[in-house]
């Protein structure tokens, strides 16, 4: 079975036109989001997409408490749960010992809170950007639709504000009295800081996805070429890399070879149905895992590939969005998930299911390093050939193909197979063959 729970037999053997077919991207992504706009969990969420943030805390949404914009901190906390104070009271650190009556908590919060101040300055300085604007915002007083912000990160466990009823709408605001202790903390130093780390980690995202490993001083050398030259900093970029690739729940990390610092992909988000292989269980969305990936001989033998080929991943295009933008913008990728969009089993999600089976192949061919000949057979025992060999779907076979050879390629510094082709005029062998094997009929 595989980390979808699609079993690995002929079992698709029904198919039909999902709701999704025959639309183009924008208007695909338009109908799957009206689709899941009144749930609170996302459709589907690419494998590409959690590479950079892989977040393994387990955190509780805030409820809303029954204050008023406006209240006092009293009348929040008061108008808060047990459960809400006592989580507003961990995140500050502050004891309540054993201390049970609502009443009781919230008079401590009222007077350990403003003391607060080098607890708030410590979770201003972990938030994310959205999170920082938000803060930034309370802190001059004004009140916050929770909507506005909706990837706000780590501002639910932010013990010094309070999310209340506001017209209706949920809305974050904080009390005169936290505003006016914690007036001098400088959110600004903080959203330079961490604007520094989210432009270090896309690069090197884009990077590491793209090519397996990069050099230290290649990531810090593209960082400062993508930002304005006055604001550099090489110490705070390294300060950056040093966060992203410390500690064990990282899917990068610092790897020396031969005198020279890289960053190596670690491990990579998959589905949490696969247990075997899996380090860890990423329990803030419940359905990823990470996979291993340290493999020290596969990267050494990137190095000397690396040295001949310019990186795919330092190109201006590149620079300014996402990896999982590139990736999944490739036509190779959009014609395929078109086609499953065509061809959807029964009893599968027609809004879900070509993400679900083109992130495998993606992630199969990007990162598990499998070969084209095992990816048809396994879709052969799935059940999309009718009849023995693969030319029994050819359409189907040629849109695989395309996709292995139009994905990145480690040993070529992040250009796909035809793009090195290409560049080079001819075909040049490094590892497995680049030529599709002639048993491959390939549809026009």
């Amino acid at each position: 079975m595989t980390y979808y729970a699609i079993e690995d037999k002929n079992v698709y053997t029904g198919f039909h036109r999902g709701a999704l077919g025959g639309l183009d991207a924008n208007e695909r992504e338009e109908a799957r989001l009206k689709r899941y706009r009144s749930y609170s969990w996302s459709s589907y969420t690419r494998l590409l997409d959690r590479i950079p943030n892989v977040d393994v805390r387990n955190r509780e949404e805030r409820r809303v408490c029954k204050a008023s914009l406006g209240s006092s901190l009293r009348d929040c906390l008061l108008g808060s749960t047990v459960c809400d104070l006592r989580n507003i009271a961990d995140g500050a650190r502050i004891a309540l010992s054993r201390v049970s009556r609502k009443a009781d908590i919230a008079e401590i919060l009222v007077n350990e809170l403003p003391k607060q101040v080098d607890r708030f300055d410590e979770v201003v300085s972990g938030l994310g950007l959205e999170a920082l604007s938000v803060v930034g915002r309370l802190l001059e007083g004004e009140f916050v639709g929770e909507k506005q912000y909706p990837y706000a990160y780590g501002i639910d466990s932010f013990p010094f504000a309070f999310l209340c009823k506001g017209e209706g709408n949920p809305t974050w605001f904080m009390p005169r009295e936290l505003r006016e202790a914690f007036s001098e903390v400088d959110v600004h130093k903080y959203t330079k800081r961490q604007g520094t780390y989210t432009g270090v980690a896309r690069l090197l995202s884009t990077y590491v996805v793209l090519g397996g490993i990069v050099p230290v001083q290649e990531l810090l050398d593209a960082y400062q070429q993508s930002i304005a030259e006055d604001s550099f900093s090489e110490e705070e970029a390294m300060q950056a890399v040093h966060e992203l690739t410390s500690g064990f729940r990282r899917p990068f990390y610092r790897w020396e070879h031969e005198g020279v610092a890289y960053v190596a992909l670690a491990a990579y988000p998959i589905r949490a149905n696969d247990r075997e292989h899996c380090d860890f269980t990423d329990s803030a969305s419940r359905n990823y895992c990470l996979e291993s990936m340290r493999d020290d001989e596969l990267y050494a033998s990137l190095v000397s590939c690396h040295q001949q080929v310019l990186p795919r991943a330092g190109m201006d295009d590149l620079r300014y969005k996402s990896v999982s933008e590139y990736v999944y913008g490739l036509p190779c990728v959009q014609s395929l998930v078109s086609y499953f969009d065509l061809h959807v089993p029964r009893e599968q999600n027609e809004y879900t299911f070509a993400d679900r089976m083109v992130d495998e192949l993606i992630c199969n061919f990007l990162f598990r390093r499998h070969t084209l000949l095992a990816e048809l057979e396994r879709l052969t025992r799935q059940g999309w050939f009718m009849s023995e060999g693969f030319n029994a779907a050819p359409m189907l076979t040629s849109l695989v193909v395309g996709l292995y050879r139009g994905l990145p390629r480690w040993e070529f510094n992040g250009w796909s197979e035809v793009e090195y082709i290409d560049m080079q005029g001819y075909p040049c062998l490094i590892g497995e063959t680049l030529l599709v094997p002639n048993e491959f009929v390939l549809a026009s």
